[in-house]
């Protein structure tokens, strides 16, 4: 059997990554495609996922409380439970889309470290996640991107996230210095690695359709020979 490929959504916050994931998955079920989902952190759903929402909600200091090596690991468990069904829905020649994966913990973390130590600590991430607990590495990682500017305008319009409470933005979200860094580390990481496409979400802007960013998101896949 074919092996199966990890699609991986990546943006920044309020990008509309949960959206583009729906409709998507419409699309493999009206196609008749083997298909798998994950989202992370997984909140309510694991023991490591709900330790991240914590952190997220501030309930240990903010976002520099935490040393970025230490931040990154409950993200890193929370994919670590998920490992053995990663590998057996690849090996059922499964497509599997994953809202975030190991290149958000990198950016994030990183983004509150100094710049001289950011794009080591990138890598550190992903040979944490990839070599020393041996996630499955991604196929095809596509970048959303919407300028800060925009994005902090879109974050304060989603659904309240119960690990929120009351609260609208996260640790990090109300942090714009952070967010700019954030921007440009994925940048870099899309015009550096081969495997990974950019999706322009904003024109003239303005937040573009979702059935336009969908269009180009089919667009990716079939030129990659994901969806044929």
């Amino acid at each position: 059997m074919v092996r199966g490929k990890l699609i991986v959504f990546e943006g920044t916050d309020g990008s509309g990554k949960g959206t583009q994931l729906s409709l998507l998955v419409d699309t493999f079920k009206a196609r008749n495609i083997a298909y798998e989902t994950m989202d992370f952190p997984r909140y309510e759903k694991s023991f490591f996922g709900d330790l991240a929402g914590r952190m997220l909600a501030g309930d240990f200091g903010g976002v520099n409380a935490i040393p970025s090596e230490l931040a990154a690991l409950p993200y890193a468990c929370d994919r670590w439970l998920l490992k053995e069904e990663l590998l057996v829905w690849l090996g059922a020649g499964k497509i599997i889309v994953s809202n975030r994966y190991t290149a958000s913990s990198a950016v994030y973390q990183a983004a509150k470290m100094v710049p001289e130590k950011q794009y080591g600590f990138l890598d550190w991430v992903y040979k944490l996640e990839q070599e020393v607990i041996g996630l499955p590495k991604e196929d095809l990682v596509l970048f959303f991107h919407v300028p800060v500017s925009v994005s902090q305008e879109l974050v304060v319009k989603k659904a309240k996230r119960s690990y929120l409470g009351d609260k609208k933005k996260d640790i990090y979200e109300e942090n714009v210095g952070i967010q700019e860094s954030v921007e440009r580390l994925y940048l870099a990481l899309a015009s550096t690695r081969s495997n990974w496409r950019t999706i322009e979400c904003v024109e003239n802007g303005l937040i573009r359709t979702p059935d336009a960013i969908q269009k180009d998101i089919l667009d990716v896949l079939r030129a990659n020979e994901v969806v044929l």
